[in-house]
C-alpha cells in the first residue's frame, strides 16, 4: 500500500516537474521572439521610419519585453505628436497610432511651419503644406489659423501658396494659389468654404481662373 502511495506521489511530482519544464520552455521561447511587424497608423508628417527610430525600436526588439509606456514617452517627445496609442497584437505585431498636430502652412520669412495650435515648428522634409509668402498682422493671422484649421488636410494639400491680400474693405482677405492653376480669394470668416473646393471646381468644366469666395461667390475665367 505504501509502495503504491510512493508511486502515485512520484507520478505527481514528475507531472508537476514536466508542467514546470514545459512552461519554462514556452516562456523562454516567447522571450526569444523578436517583434515581427510594426504597423504605424495615422501619420501624415512623420514617416514610418521616423516613428520607428524615435520610438527606439528600429532593431525590432524582443516582443514580450517591449515597454509600451516607454515607446509612448519617446514618441510624445516629437514636436508634432499630440497623442500615441501603442498595442501589442497577435502574431507578435506592434501597432502604433499617432495623433499629430495639423500643419497649416510654411512661413517663408521665418523658415517655420504654423500648426493648428498656433505654434510654429522648425521641421524638415514636410510635404503637402502651402507656403505663406508675405507678412500677416498677428491679430489677423490668429483668426486665420483658427478658421484654416477647420479645412480638411486634403484641401490644404491642394494649395501651393498663400498671400495676405487685404483691401480697404476687407482687412482679413487672403489669396490662395492652387496646384491646379486656379486662384481663390477668401476672407477669414468664410475660410471653411474651402472644404467645398473640389465640388466647386467640378462645376467649372476644367477651366482655370479666379474664384471669389470672399464675397459674391463667382468665378472669373483667366484670359
Amino acid at each position: 500500500m505504501k509502495r503504491k502511495e510512493k508511486k502515485n506521489k512520484f507520478k505527481k511530482v514528475m507531472t508537476i516537474f514536466i508542467i514546470i519544464f514545459v512552461i519554462a520552455l514556452l516562456v523562454a521561447y516567447l522571450l526569444d521572439i523578436n517583434t515581427r511587424n510594426i504597423i504605424i497608423l495615422n501619420n501624415d508628417y512623420y514617416t514610418d521610419e521616423d516613428i520607428i527610430e524615435a520610438a527606439n525600436i528600429e532593431d525590432y526588439p524582443k516582443f514580450v519585453l517591449l515597454n509600451t509606456s516607454k515607446i509612448k514617452k519617446n514618441l510624445k517627445a516629437l514636436d508634432l505628436v499630440k497623442d500615441v496609442k501603442v498595442k501589442k497584437k497577435l502574431g507578435f505585431v506592434l501597432e502604433i497610432t499617432v495623433e499629430e498636430e495639423k500643419l497649416l502652412y510654411f512661413i517663408r520669412s521665418k523658415d517655420e511651419y504654423m500648426a493648428s495650435n498656433y505654434k510654429t515648428y522648425k521641421l524638415k522634409n514636410v510635404s503637402g503644406v502651402p507656403t505663406l509668402i508675405n507678412f500677416v498682422p498677428e491679430n489677423v493671422e490668429k483668426g486665420f489659423v483658427k478658421e484654416f484649421s477647420k479645412v480638411d488636410k486634403k484641401i490644404i494639400s491642394l494649395v501651393s501658396e498663400i498671400e495676405y491680400s487685404k483691401t480697404a474693405y476687407d482687412k482679413k482677405r487672403f489669396l490662395l494659389f492652387m496646384n491646379d492653376g486656379n486662384e481663390v480669394y477668401i476672407t477669414v470668416t468664410k475660410t471653411d468654404v474651402l472644404n467645398k473646393y473640389i465640388d466647386i471646381v467640378k462645376k467649372l468644366s476644367n477651366k482655370n481662373g479666379i474664384l471669389y469666395l470672399d464675397s459674391g461667390n463667382y468665378f472669373e475665367i483667366k484670359k
